[in-house]
């Protein structure tokens, strides 16, 4: 019998059942007995703390490098530096977290995390803020995919995307309490006071992360013992496989495709071409707290949030092209907000809007990818588009740096607006047609054969 059930569950040909709540809970022994939707809500909490910690320092970078006797220049820098570090370290750390397991890199970006805002806070020059906030961007590589991965493993097949979604909203929970958090501290007690809370909040989640987070990876799912003796050989024997089928793997239609990537490139770059000289002008120009810019900021948050729960399915019902062009109108308010507006609630009022937009147009873009990306092949599509994002996020920092000197406030966030609309007219070029898994193109191509026979049969042609 056990070997019948051994050949049974080999057969390649039978049915394979995805993986049920239930079912789940039966392979709770093998996970040590561990309860996975409580280590679930743990990660959720766990990225809502770090989320707050990491978020409500971001705006006093500003004040920080103007006290250094820096400017937009140097802030500029610090978030290339972040961006690029983050953006190169990325695939190494999702590697090294499917050889080595999740736990042991979700508790080193932590630990990571707490050197780094200690870092922030004792450092002596503008030159070594900049070095420890690109180093911090590793642990931000490092964190998010082993904190996914984690979630992905324990979730039954079923309800996979509910389970990251509930990470996810921990997080954002974070981006809204963070700048608010960081701002009232600032502006009562100062830079090393809001950095010493952050600090705090760090280590109390390395703590919660070191008691309450499991391994989720068994050792039989790891890299097999020839691969670890071998490691460069099974690296290039990868790498082959993957540019042998990058081509295979590319969606049919490319110039919809490449639009899309674009949209993804522009949003990001236009964002972080304008923030190192918002936060300057929200404190110089407009004479803002570091309370009142956290608040600016958390509005966004919110809408996106609330906008992402009310309306993410929008586009499953009216179309994506329409959502997408509609939200990056939307997102587009924030810039013509600074640069018209200089009363507070009318700018908050346009972050709020480009917020709202943020959430239209974020979940119409990738679900774009997915409907005309081949089934077997999205996930690889998934990283092409975050890495074009990324991609944004370095060279949006590098050109203010370079435009600062010679172009207003005014003319940097006009600058951004026309990336965006940019963004919107190659929006009106994109078409999205699903394109279907290999398994459906073959039961396509059999109907039609089938259709073909039977039409034959029935007119009497041999």
């Amino acid at each position: 019998m056990q070997a019948r059930n051994k050949k049974d569950a080999s057969d390649p040909m039978k049915p394979q059942i995805s993986r049920t709540e239930s079912q789940a809970a039966e392979l709770a022994p093998e996970r040590g007995r561990l309860n996975s939707l409580k280590v679930i809500l743990v990660l959720s909490t766990i990225m809502a703390l770090q989320m707050t910690s990491f978020v409500m320092i971001v705006p006093l970078f500003a004040r920080r490098f103007n006290e250094f006797g820096t400017g937009v220049a140097a802030l500029g820098l610090s978030a290339m530096a972040y961006a690029l570090v983050s953006t190169v370290t990325a695939p190494f750390m999702g590697a090294l977290a499917d050889r080595f397991g999740r736990r042991p890199l979700v508790l080193g970006s932590l630990a990571g995390y707490v050197a780094a805002f200690c870092g922030y806070l004792l450092a002596p020059t503008a030159g070594v803020l900049i070095v420890l906030r690109g180093i911090t961007g590793a642990f931000t590589a490092a964190l998010i995919p082993a904190v996914t991965g984690l979630a992905s493993d324990l979730a039954p097949d079923d309800r996979r995307a509910q389970w990251i979604g509930f990470v996810n909203g921990g997080a954002s929970f974070g981006w809204i309490a963070g700048p608010i958090a960081g701002g009232m501290i600032y502006d009562r007690w100062g830079y090393s006071a809001a950095l010493i809370v952050s600090i705090v909040i760090a280590g109390v989640t390395f703590l919660v992360a070191l008691l309450a987070v499991p391994e989720s990876r068994l050792v039989n799912e790891r890299t097999s013992p020839a691969a670890a003796r071998h490691p460069s050989r099974g690296w290039r024997k990868s790498l082959q496989g993957s540019l042998a089928n990058l081509r295979s793997s590319l969606p049919n239609s490319m110039p919809t495709f490449f639009a899309l990537l674009f949209i993804c490139f522009a949003v990001l770059f236009a964002w972080a071409f304008m923030e190192p000289e918002f936060m300057f002008y929200a404190y110089n120009d407009l004479d803002w707290s570091s309370s009142m810019l956290g608040l600016v900021m958390s509005t966004f948050g919110v809408a996106m949030m609330l906008g992402e729960f009310g309306f993410g399915r929008l586009s499953d019902r009216v179309g994506r092209k329409p959502i997408i062009l509609i939200g990056l109108v939307l997102f587009s308010a924030q810039f013509l907000g600074l640069a018209f507006f200089s009363n507070y609630l009318l700018i908050a009022a346009t972050f709020t809007i480009a917020g709202l937009g943020n959430a239209l147009f974020d979940p119409a873009l990738t679900a774009s990818i997915l409907d005309i990306s081949p089934a077997e092949h999205r996930a690889r599509m998934l990283g092409i588009k975050y890495t074009a994002g990324s991609i944004g996020n370095i060279l949006g920092p590098a050109l203010v740096v370079l435009v600062t000197s010679s172009v207003s406030e005014n003319g940097i966030f006009l600058m951004a607006f026309g990336v965006v609309l940019l963004a919107i007219l190659v929006g009106l070029t994109i078409k999205i047609d699903v394109q279907p898994s290999e398994s459906e193109a073959e039961q396509a191509v059999v109907s039609m054969e089938s259709s073909i026979s039977h039409k034959s049969l029935f007119s009497g042609d041999t």
